[in-house]
């Protein structure tokens, strides 16, 4: 079966040229705009959505027994990654969102349960651990090369003596005050971990899909009804939730 993560890629695809010569143009100066002070961000040979880590062993034997009882998610990731998905595609296929998805590679990572290489010093590591909230904006910048070690000991010592005196400030204004990084440059992470808290809207890219055959498509379909549905489900338990939180009858 045909991949959601493939075939929202590919209903782009089959916009015509002259569309997509103008859409590639709207999205490379919206990714500038955002990430400009980051073009270790905007490289797109090793993106970190695109990673499908295989289980170590100990992977493997917790999927199949279960037997840290963690919660539905991270056995739902691991088979996922089982069956040969990377994370943009399981972060769709299960209308997560991109933070959601950052948060259960990280946890699987610390369990041991997956092969990853080098894990100090690679990059996709540093973003997953930022926009789970695992590391903070100095360790971050400092894991993607803007700044080094001795700069963020600088920083961090700068940043005790201001809470010595009473002054406290976060770290990213320090960093801004000591010219490590711009305003622009923490608008730019500010972006990039609000927007991994954003969900693919519902059909965006979807439409018109292209199966091979008709039982594929009604098969999609059928995924995408379901999908809907259990969506609209959420959203009402959301609102009753809400209305009893604000006292609303």
């Amino acid at each position: 079966m045909q991949k959601i993560s493939d075939l929202f890629i590919q209903n782009i695809k089959n916009l015509p040229i002259w569309v997509k010569q103008v859409v590639a143009k709207e999205l490379m100066q919206d990714l500038k705009s955002k990430l400009d002070e980051f073009v270790e961000l905007l490289q797109t040979d090793d993106l970190f959505q695109e990673m499908c880590p295989k289980l170590t062993f100990k992977g493997k034997q917790e999927l199949d027994n279960h037997s840290l009882n963690l919660s539905d998610g991270y056995y739902i990731f691991m088979k996922d990654l089982s069956e040969g998905n990377n994370l943009f595609e399981i972060t769709i296929k299960n209308n997560w969102t991109f933070a959601d998805s950052s948060k259960i590679f990280i946890k699987l990572n610390e369990l041991e349960f997956l092969q990853i290489s080098d894990v100090v010093n690679n990059k996709n590591i540093a973003i997953a651990m930022f926009i789970a909230g695992k590391i903070k904006t100095g360790e971050f910048i400092k894991r993607i090369g803007k700044i080094n070690a001795i700069q963020l000991e600088q920083a961090i010592r700068y940043q005790k003596q201001l809470n010595d005196e009473g002054r406290h400030i976060k770290m990213a204004s320090i960093l801004i005050k000591l010219g490590f990084i711009t305003d622009k440059g923490l608008d730019s992470l500010l972006i990039l971990k609000d927007e991994a808290k954003r969900r693919l809207p519902t059909g965006v890219g979807l439409y018109s899909i292209k199966c091979e055959n008709e039982e594929e498509e009604i098969d999609q379909i059928s995924r995408m009804q379901r999908e809907i549905s259990r969506l609209e489900n959420e959203n009402i338990i959301m609102k009753k939730r809400l209305k009893k939180l604000l006292n609303i009858d």
